[in-house]
């Protein structure tokens, strides 16, 4: 691959022609998920239609959940939708977090390193496991990701070459990332730099004027924000919820049911960087004898630290909250890579062949687990997966053996796996969209009620079923609220989970046989109902 020999840089034009080519797809095939997905998107729509655009609304109440630039970046990528909320413009916020986390990335491995070092980090994280799979998720944590390594990029340049303007982009860049996710947009890039410069042995450069600025620049964006917000009319308890509620309760893993034990990180380490934590412990063995490289393994080896300690503190924990390791870890890789065939036989051997075996069973696993399972779509959808990297496996194996590991081997493995993560994104994912989206719902609700008609949601949020029945939800959290609501819609649909539909059995005895379906794991009932003729109680009659 002459790319990876080249003396260049990596261009932001083939950045942009790789992600459109490798995530594009997947963007306009796949549907909206939940719960993330879906969520954000019908909170972008509700803002749109109701012109709330200072305050997020979910169901016609405020949704303090999260700032706004990703619901704003949603409404941008309508432009390119000719105004639709759909899989490209939910993701559009993705696709931006891609295009910046592998540009900077790659501008700082070429600011420690070289340029070949340079091309091989964007291909290692790129195919990276955890990676890959935010990339084509319409969530939050990649837009995050490239704003935040966008502020490091800029911090880490001026330490080379002393520029105002580039400490200005970087505390701009933290302030954006607090829009985005509230204060870890400023923690994170903060800590990360400060502790790689203290592991790297240059902490003198910390003590620097331009903290005592940098930081109120980066949080006069959010604080510009709460001000317009504030006096358009967003209540107090509403700023309470999302400046001090949301983040204590993320802490401390009250919200969201996501509270795990310290170690949570240690497995998730391993998974999420395949297939290339397996030449992490050979990277780190020979970058480490030599001399020129010493010096930036610490500082890398500071970032991936703080990042996992710093999480690991906090009870609430998710994988993709450490997703600021995998740069770090991608850059290490692709520096010690030209040196791992120096390293002894055990150690290179004790890489390379685990690897192509996991290759190997994967590609098999495609073929076979078909034939004893159930499979709730077509199992020709799996072969791509399997020819991809069983092939890979082979070409990587017959190289190994006849030149060691050499980049032509990386090549080799770089291609497998770009083509694997393609078909599962293009041809595996969309066999879902029928599992994962309420199909039978939305044309139910779409033939039925009229577009400013709300879907009646009990005790739960339901923001999918929502936006794709593309009708307004309204939550609904007690019977007699329900059952107020029922009769002064007259005619509609109310949605319940599965665990409720004893409770819809026993209220509405009357009724007729209640429709069902099922949606990832979750069992989803609905009741159209006719309230016309009802006055006061149930008397009407639900079908």
């Amino acid at each position: 691959m002459t790319l990876l020999s080249a003396d260049k840089p990596v261009p932001f034009w083939f950045i942009l022609i790789f992600v459109g080519i490798v995530w594009g797809g997947q963007y306009v095939v796949r549907d909206l998920w939940e719960p993330d997905e879906a969520r954000y998107t019908y909170v972008a729509r509700e803002m749109d239609q109701s012109g709330s655009w200072l305050v997020p609304l979910r169901s016609g109440e405020t949704y303090a959940h999260k700032p706004p630039l990703m619901f704003w970046l949603i409404r941008a990528g309508t432009v390119l939708t000719g105004g639709e909320y759909n899989g490209v413009s939910g993701r559009f916020p993705t696709f931006l977090g891609v295009l910046l986390s592998l540009w900077m990335v790659s501008r700082m491995s070429l600011m420690w390193f070289d340029p070949p070092t340079a091309w091989r980090t964007f291909f290692i994280l790129s195919t990276s496991s955890l990676f890959w799979q935010k990339a084509g998720t319409g969530q939050i944590d990649m837009l995050l990701l490239g704003l935040e390594m966008s502020a490091l990029y800029f911090l880490f340049a001026q330490d080379k070459t002393p520029s105002n303007r580039r400490l200005m982009a970087a505390f701009c860049f933290m302030g954006l990332a607090i829009l985005a996710k509230g204060p870890v947009g400023l923690m994170v890039p903060v800590g990360i730099y400060i502790t790689a410069a203290i592991f790297s042995g240059q902490a003198k450069k910390l003590k620097k004027s331009y903290w005592l600025w940098g930081i109120p620049l980066a949080l006069l964006w959010p604080a510009a924000w709460l001000l317009a917000a504030k006096a358009s009319g967003a209540s107090s308890a509403y700023l309470n919820e999302l400046l001090f509620s949301q983040n204590i309760g993320r802490l401390t893993g009250e919200f969201g049911g996501h509270s795990k034990p310290f170690y949570y990180y240690l497995q998730y380490l391993l998974v999420d960087f395949m297939p290339w934590i397996f030449f992490v412990p050979i990277s780190i063995r020979a970058l480490k004898k030599d001399a020129d490289s010493l010096g930036q393994l610490k500082r890398l080896a500071g970032w991936i630290l703080f990042v996992v300690v710093f999480f690991s503190l906090c009870s609430g924990k998710r994988n993709l909250y450490i997703l600021s390791v995998y740069p770090a870890a991608s850059m290490m890789v692709a520096a010690a890579w030209p040196q791992l065939r120096q390293q002894s036989k055990k150690w290179v051997n004790g890489s390379v062949y685990p690897l192509i075996f996991l290759m190997f069973l994967v590609a098999l696993a495609g073929v076979v687990v078909p034939k004893f399972v159930d499979l709730p779509f077509s199992s020709h959808v799996l072969l791509p997966v399997s020819v991809a990297l069983g092939a890979g496996s082979f070409f990587l194996i017959q190289r190994y053996r006849a030149l060691g590991l050499d980049q032509g081997g990386f090549t080799i493995l770089v291609s497998a796996f770009i083509l694997a993560e393609l078909s599962v994104g293009v041809i595996l994912f969309p066999a879902f969209n029928p599992i994962k989206t309420p199909q039978v719902l939305a044309a139910e609700a779409r033939a039925s009620l009229q577009p400013s008609q709300n879907l009646l949601l009990f005790r739960m949020n339901g923001e999918i079923f929502a936006f794709y029945s593309d009708r307004p939800g309204l939550r609904m959290d007690s019977l007699a609220d329900l059952d107020r609501e029922m009769v002064r819609q007259g005619e509609g649909i109310v949605v319940f989970e599965g665990k409720d539909r004893k409770i819809f059995e026993e209220h509405y005895k009357s009724a007729g046989p209640l429709q069902e379906f099922k949606m990832g794991g979750k069992e989803i009932g609905f009741l159209k109902f006719d309230r016309t003729d009802a006055s006061t109680g149930f008397t009407g009659r639900l079908h």
